[in-house]
């Protein structure tokens, strides 16, 4: 108790200011009070965390979230304290150190304790700064709700910034509005904070007031506490005054056509791999052929392009008509807050990956002054594709696409794509033979999959000096470092994608050894053979060609797509046979009758009135079995029948009276299928019509009756919507392809049979909880359908479900499958579901842990 006699005298020192006169004794009294509540609640607080009684030391050294940050991993929470922080500010702060140092289950441990223990402000601001970092902005908006303004505000404003545009962006601008109003002092960083969150919305005149607000604040204050605040002002006030969709004239009797750079007003999003440049040196290969074109515009760009012709392979020089070019930067990032002249021609290319100053909205479509001819596109951002985003697509298509991924996706949203491959291929159209080879030599470029040998460096690709040099420097910077792989080296050793293929373009060997073999983005360039890399590199030249000399020859617009429409027809025709074809799945296996008929599973009585309860269960889970059984039975108003599986005989488990257990041994169960044994529960409970699953880290506080009883709308499944950050049901399925890094083709055909199966994209949900009508998936041949893909990709029950539904799906309502660590319910639970890894048995602190019976259930034990 020393710590908290040492917190009380701070306190009290604290409530009196340096050259005050004397408190009076009421004064000292009142402030010993107040003292007295913060190191008692703070106790209650540590107590909790450390599983004992408060006043009752600790028997050893805590290794929970509070603990940790208060005694062992991060004791600067006790020093805030001590020196008279706010306690609101340093437990949330504390709590932004933990999340983002510890984690997320030391981080919500931390502020579960708080909110139950503590409440108040400190608690509800230090929940919303883990639940904000975790990316539950609903969570975090519910925590921001329970504090005032002003205390958040001075807590953790980035956090309740960027909660209010994630939650509601015309409120969160309607509240920076009015805090300019109120001439609030907020900070340099948060006001910058706000700024990058309303620069995408295009409200010019909101923008530049908080762009001012922003510059005077540095000035006047030096920005304390934000190492990088020179570093993002500098930046971005070369956009200062940018607005959206602004004209230049059109330059008389030449063809405006623009060159993507990769500069936008938000520096840690401003690409600084010279890889993109790469990209960009590539498609100017094309422009350059033409050799009787003159070049103008800014500075450097016409002698660029002059340097590319005479650098352009003589086979492949084309001897067009003489005229002239005015060259614009467009960057691919920002292109709406830049200027261009009506009808500015572009060869469109690359991931859109970078949000606009991280805000989470991309800036696309492009410009409305642009005139996009699309090769080598990708995209996979949910954020990216809006309706409006898919209408220009389909209005300047068909689309080339670098990855088959991407001409699948486009296909199944009704966009006409095609496989052009990337247009790095090609790159070698700027590189003329050698006349001498260089002596055999291997370079490494950012290798990642193991060491460099003794005596090589690992060259870089990306670097923080791309930022800060110019366009022209870094295409020039881009021609060096390929003429440097081509004369020093026979053969390359890369994970970047745009080292792999531009060196290959220029014959080297390459050794591609990427982060993830089987990532989107290279299905159709990883593990391909020479006679497919000079076909993507000889097409790549070849359907550009008539277009681009149409486009520099000033033909008009409505003639140049009817042209590239007509050049790429039969590629978008074979894309579409490709991406229609129906493949059989060859996964070799047992049948689900062959894997049921051993588990000896009796059927239901016809006309019995149980609800019937499938539980999938551990050896760790039969302890607790018990009290799971009691809690349900107990808020039944219909008898229950639990169907355990767990891979172990059967211990003899008692059901409460009135109701049944049946256990379920699926040791039998070949391991890749029992990983997703709920896939066979159509076919174990052959006489049951429907079924609820439950998960076993939970309690039921409900009539299991209410929720069997769920009206499907004509769906075969029942499904909470996600809890967990992110609600791409597409994502779902890229991330089981991260398990296949061993197999990148079996990973690409999974992408190409769920983007034929189901539309991108659609809601992902959770499958904890899950009301099944099983008599229809029977029907359906769900149960040997899935395990066909569960073999052959490794899924789980949650992707196979994905797989079979899609969005096609009831929902189970928030109350039968609340997860208290994750969002807030308003109304009580009927099912609380402790999803993340802190358990109320656990010993670590977790939210609604009082809702499990406190008394230990009764070991299980043979009958």
């Amino acid at each position: 108790m020393h710590r908290l006699s040492h917190l009380r005298s701070a306190v009290s020192r604290r409530l009196r200011p340096s050259g005050a006169s004397a408190a009076s004794a009421g004064q000292v009294r009142d402030a010993r009070a107040e003292s007295r509540r913060w190191a008692q609640a703070y106790e209650q607080l540590l107590a909790a965390a450390q599983g004992r009684r408060p006043g009752k030391p600790p028997r050893e050294v805590p290794e929970d979230a509070v603990a940790g940050v208060a005694k062992r991993r991060d004791p600067a929470l006790t020093d805030w304290l001590l020196a008279g922080t706010e306690p609101s500010v340093a437990y949330a702060r504390a709590a932004r150190e933990i999340v983002l140092g510890q984690g997320a289950p030391r981080g919500q441990a931390f502020a579960d304790a708080l909110v139950a223990r503590l409440g108040g402000a400190p608690g509800h601001l230090a929940a919303a700064t883990v639940a904000y970092h975790r990316k539950l902005t609903a969570l975090a908006d519910h925590h921001f709700s329970q504090v005032t303004e002003s205390e958040a505000l001075t807590a953790a404003p980035l956090e309740l910034v960027g909660t209010l545009f994630a939650c509601d962006p015309k409120r969160a601008q309607a509240t920076v509005e009015r805090w300019l109003a109120e001439d609030l002092d907020l900070g340099t960083q948060t006001w910058f904070d706000a700024l990058r969150h309303v620069w995408p919305t295009g409200d010019a005149e909101l923008t530049a007031r908080l762009h001012e607000r922003v510059v005077a604040t540095h000035e006047a204050t030096g920005s304390p506490g934000w190492a990088d605040a020179e570093l993002h002002i500098t930046w971005i006030d070369r956009w200062r005054g940018a607005t959206r969709g602004r004209s230049l004239p059109t330059p008389t009797g030449r063809v405006p056509f623009a060159v993507i750079d990769y500069v936008q007003p938000g520096r840690t999003k401003t690409s600084q791999n010279i890889g993109d440049h790469i990209q960009t040196l590539a498609s100017l290969g094309h422009v350059a052929r033409h050799q009787n074109l003159r070049w103008h515009g800014e500075e450097g760009l016409p002698e660029l392009l002059g340097d590319l012709q005479q650098r352009v392979r003589p086979e492949l020089r084309l001897d067009t008509a003489a005229g002239d070019v005015e060259l614009y930067r467009m960057e691919r990032d920002a292109s709406s807050f830049q200027a261009f002249p009506e009808g500015t021609w572009l060869l469109e290319f690359g991931w859109h990956m970078h949000d606009l100053l991280a805000s989470g909205v991309w800036d696309f479509p492009l410009h409305p002054n642009l005139r996009p001819i699309f090769v080598s596109f990708h995209c996979n951002k949910r954020a990216l594709l809006t309706e409006e985003s898919l209408e220009y697509l389909r209005t300047y298509g068909p689309i080339g696409c670098r990855d088959w991924t991407t001409v699948d996706l486009l296909l199944s949203l009704d966009v006409p794509a095609f496989f052009s491959g990337c247009i790095t291929t090609s790159v070698s159209t700027v590189f003329p033979e050698l006349s001498e080879r260089p002596e055999p030599a291997t370079v490494y470029v950012d290798h990642v999959r193991g060491p460099v040998p003794k005596g090589q460096r690992n060259i870089k690709q990306s670097r923080a000096i791309v930022k800060r040099r110019s366009f022209i420097e870094n295409m020039r910077e881009a021609i060096t470092l390929l003429e440097w792989y081509r004369t020093n080296f026979t053969d390359v050793v890369t994970m970047r994608l745009h080292c792999y293929l531009p060196t290959r373009s220029l014959g080297l060997a390459v050794d591609f050894q990427p982060k993830f073999n089987a990532d989107i983005r290279f299905n159709g360039l990883y593990d391909i053979d020479d006679r497919e890399f000079d076909a993507i590199r000889a097409r790549m030249i070849e359907r550009l060609q008539p277009v681009l000399a149409a486009i520099l020859s000033g033909a008009g617009e409505d003639d140049v797509y009817a042209l590239w429409r007509e050049t790429v027809a039969g590629e978008v025709a074979a894309a579409r046979a490709r991406h229609d074809a129906v493949i059989a799945l060859d996964a070799p296996g047992a049948s689900a009758a062959e894997l049921v008929a051993p588990l000896a599973v009796q059927d239901a009585p016809v006309g019995a009135d149980a609800v019937d309860v499938v539980l999938v269960a551990a050896e760790r889970d039969l302890a607790r079995l018990p009290t799971f059984l009691t809690a349900a039975a107990a808020a039944s108003s219909r008898p229950l029948r639990f169907h355990v599986l767990a891979p172990l005989a059967d211990p003899g488990v008692s059901a409460p009276t009135g109701h049944e257990v049946r256990w379920v041994d699926t040791t039998s169960v070949p391991a890749a299928e029992r990983k997703a044994v709920e896939v066979l529960v159509p076919e174990l409970l052959g006489g049951v019509r429907r079924a609820v699953l439950l998960p076993m880290d939970a309690i039921v506080l409900g009539d299991l009756a209410e929720l069997a009883g769920l009206d499907l709308g004509g769906h075969a499944v029942a499904a909470r919507d996600t809890t967990l950050p992110g609600a791409s049901g597409f994502q779902v399925f890229y991330d089981a392809a991260r398990r296949l890094d061993d197999d990148p083709h079996g990973a690409y055909d999974f992408y190409r049979r769920v983007h034929a199966r189901h539309v991108f994209d659609f809601d992902a949900y959770d499958t904890a909880v899950l009301v099944l009508d099983l008599e229809r998936l029977r029907a359906e041949g769900f149960t040997d359908e899935m395990l066909t893909h569960v073999r052959a990709f490794g899924l789980t029950t949650r992707e196979a479900l994905h797989l079979y539904a899609g969005p096609h799906r009831a929902a189970v309502p928030p109350q039968w499958a609340h997860v208290p660590t994750r969002e807030h319910l308003d109304e009580e639970p009927s099912l609380v579901h402790w999803a993340d890894r802190a358990k109320p048995w656990s010993g670590t602190y977790v939210a609604r842990q009082e809702l499990w019976p406190t008394t230990a259930a009764a070991p299980v034990s043979p009958r």
